[in-house]
């Protein structure tokens, strides 16, 4: 796991070595990353990586902590924006995280993480079965939703509404940085699947 150490870091050095880190991520798949590259470009000993660091592995959870901060902070502004609506939220998240693709740098780390996801690659896979927080700062969300509009407004009702809403969003992101689809056309789609399941798919004739 990441040691204190690396969180007590000076700020400027802390941000290098996340750069060199996302820098490898974005020109190598994951199971070719360099250890060695990786300190060159930081430019720190391989002592001090292994004060930071356990393993390689531990350079994924970097990378999802990097890009899970930058869309929680987007998610508070939206919930406290729209006084907690999860669709609006959800909204946000998408144009949030599609806004990643915008640097090329950050397109190509979300491509090489998210095809080895499917891939079952050996580094991913050790992430998430040992060592996967990457959606803990998102379990605030679910505290937070306004349930007044909803129809379903137990703890676990919208826990499931969250878990079916988070499956789209990851799906959506999927097309875009992976298969490559045209954002806005994948982000159209998302939007009208917010709605079906906003406004359910069975009539009411009563």
């Amino acid at each position: 796991m990441i040691k204190k150490t690396f969180y007590n870091l000076p700020e400027e050095k802390r941000q290098r070595i996340i750069s060199a880190v996302m820098n490898e991520f974005s020109s190598s798949a994951t199971e070719k990353v360099s250890i060695n590259r990786i300190i060159k470009a930081a430019n720190i000993s391989r002592g001090s990586f292994y004060q930071y660091f356990d393993d390689k592995v531990d350079l994924v959870e970097v990378l999802v902590k990097t890009f899970a901060d930058i869309s929680v902070e987007g998610g508070r502004k939206a919930l406290e924006y729209s006084n907690g609506d999860i669709f609006y939220t959800y909204e946000k998240l998408f144009d949030i995280i599609a806004d990643f693709g915008r640097d090329k740098k950050q397109k190509m780390i979300l491509k090489n993480l998210m095809k080895n996801l499917r891939a079952n690659d050996d580094l991913i896979s050790e992430y998430l079965i040992n060592r996967f927080e990457g959606l803990a700062p998102f379990r605030e969300f679910s505290n937070r939703f306004n349930r007044d509009n909803l129809k379903y407004k137990s703890d676990e009702d919208v826990k499931c509404l969250s878990q079916i809403l988070t499956q789209v969003l990851k799906n959506s992101i999927f097309d875009v940085f992976v298969v490559g689809m045209d954002c806005d056309k994948v982000r159209k789609n998302y939007l009208h699947k917010l709605e079906i399941i906003k406004s359910g798919a069975v009539i009411d004739n009563n």
